[in-house]
């Protein structure tokens, strides 16, 4: 009886150690932003860098090359026996959110050995915005490892778990013009095919409601020139004297001022 319990006890067994894999583990606040990489949890890839010195490993909220919480492993590729070194645990996990990025960051790789001060290695990958990939694009970017300290790996990483709901849908003021606009080629389609089918109008007369169109285009050309107007609409006209010139007097007048009585 005891060989019939054994498919039970591998099943158990096979049950507890994933169960009890490492997953992502993050401190206070961050921990709700975790979450939204739910669709990409488990994912495995590997890139290398531009002289092919190094390849990465490296996994998303699980751990890579059978081991235990290591998040990124760095392969040297000019060593003969392909030295390994551990870049980041996901069980010291820190992510921050953006517009359109998340950055996720794996804390407690192996420590320098003669840079940054001998601290402990750290790998930073963003995650952009890819909306039509759920997996996309990965590369290295960079190694920052000529500093004293706060030295990282950095990782680019595209998948659409990091874009916004603002940047996947229609904001409401286009959902407004889209309805607008149908709703107005509606109105001309349907009053079109009714004046000319129904009324029986030709031309110009097949727009719906000509008339009341016509007459809106007339106030609102005169409600324009009232507002944007120049000069001001009948402006009174002065008097204007008659002068001399316009008289005519000569010299003989000047000669019969003296018989005007005084």
């Amino acid at each position: 009886m005891m060989y019939d319990k054994i498919p039970v006890i591998l099943l158990w067994t096979v049950f507890v150690f994933h169960s009890t894999e490492a997953q992502c583990i993050a401190q206070g606040n961050e921990q709700k932003y975790l979450s939204l990489l739910d669709p990409i949890v488990g994912q495995k890839f590997e890139v290398t860098d531009a002289p092919k010195n190094f390849s990465y490993s490296i996994g998303i909220c699980t751990p890579v090359e059978n081991t235990q919480d290591y998040g990124v492993i760095q392969t040297d590729l000019k060593s003969d026996d392909h030295t390994k070194k551990n870049v980041g645990r996901i069980t010291q996990t820190h992510i921050q959110r953006g517009t359109d990025w998340l950055l996720l960051t794996y804390a407690g790789g192996d420590p320098y050995h003669t840079h940054c001060t001998g601290e402990a290695r750290k790998a930073v990958i963003m995650i952009v915005c890819d909306p039509s990939n759920l997996v996309g694009s990965k590369r290295i970017i960079v190694e920052s490892s000529d500093k004293n300290d706060q030295c990282y790996y950095l990782f680019e990483f595209g998948s659409s778990v990091s874009c916004s709901n603002a940047s996947t849908g229609l904001s409401v003021g286009s959902i407004i013009c889209i309805i607008f606009f149908v709703v107005v080629l509606l109105y001309l389609l349907v009053g079109i095919l009714y004046q000319r089918c129904v009324a029986g109008a030709k031309g110009m007369e097949q727009i719906p409601n000509i008339a009341f169109w016509r007459e809106l285009g007339n106030l609102i050309a005169d409600g324009t020139d009232f507002v944007f107007r120049s000069t001001p609409r009948g402006q009174p006209k002065t008097y204007k004297g008659i002068g001399d010139d316009q008289l005519a007097m000569d010299d003989d007048d000047d000669r019969d001022d003296h018989l005007l009585p005084m």
